[in-house]
């Protein structure tokens, strides 16, 4: 994860930012989406873990030794802290280098038995939620019949959280000329993300609900 986020500074370095166009907002959401990315693919390796007790987790509740919330939150809660060390480690490497709103305010701001199955079907599902992320496809883009995977995709909240909590910041506030708006207002809607700020509070809350359900669903 380290070595990502060192290659990812050098890619998006902020002498290299800059905030005068809308072009030049895409680029600052490609390195928010790209650091979303990373993360979701950092937790693949769990699948293999999750499915390696399986086993032993049919075995005792076939005894009925424990119900399967109780087989769930200790591993949950014991990955808790890890998560937040590599979400922390990707930050303060990434933040400032690349240069995202710099106010304190913002900075703090069970799938198959077969490990096969678990891994194939893990990979097809994470390239739909990448797809329907609101990144690769807009919003507007999407078929009507296919809106749904846009509505249900963790990534989209975590998404829209992220856009929302950085173009919204005050770098972003200044209005270009020949526009009426934000300059971070422009650049929400040249991509199809919602421009009202308790965006950042929705995509929080279906994250939190997110978690309870995959892990006690």
């Amino acid at each position: 994860l380290s070595i990502m986020a060192i290659v990812t500074m050098t890619i998006f370095f902020r002498t290299e930012m800059h905030r005068d166009s809308v072009t030049h907002g895409g680029i600052y959401v490609g390195a928010l989406f790209y650091g979303v990315v990373v993360i979701m693919f950092n937790g693949l390796a769990e699948i293999s873990m999750v499915v390696s007790r399986l086993p032993v987790f049919y075995k005792q509740r076939g005894y009925l030794f424990y119900p399967p919330w109780a087989f769930a939150l200790p591993a949950w809660i014991l990955k808790i802290p890890l998560t937040f060390v590599e979400v922390a480690v990707w930050v303060f490497l990434t933040y400032y280098v690349i240069g995202f709103d710099p106010y304190i305010g913002r900075f703090i701001a069970a799938v198959g038995r077969d490990m096969t199955v678990a891994l194939t079907f893990g990979s097809f599902v994470i390239a739909n939620l990448f797809a329907m992320s609101g990144f690769v496809l807009s919003k507007d883009s999407i078929k009507k019949w296919w809106i749904w995977g846009f509505w249900i995709s963790p990534m989209m909240y975590g998404q829209n959280a992220m856009v929302n909590n950085e173009f919204l910041g005050n770098n972003w506030k200044h209005v270009l000329p020949n526009s009426t708006e934000p300059l971070g207002v422009e650049v929400l809607k040249s991509r199809g993300y919602f421009t009202e700020s308790y965006w950042y509070w929705i995509g929080v809350v279906a994250l939190i609900g997110y978690t309870l359900v995959f892990n006690f669903g």
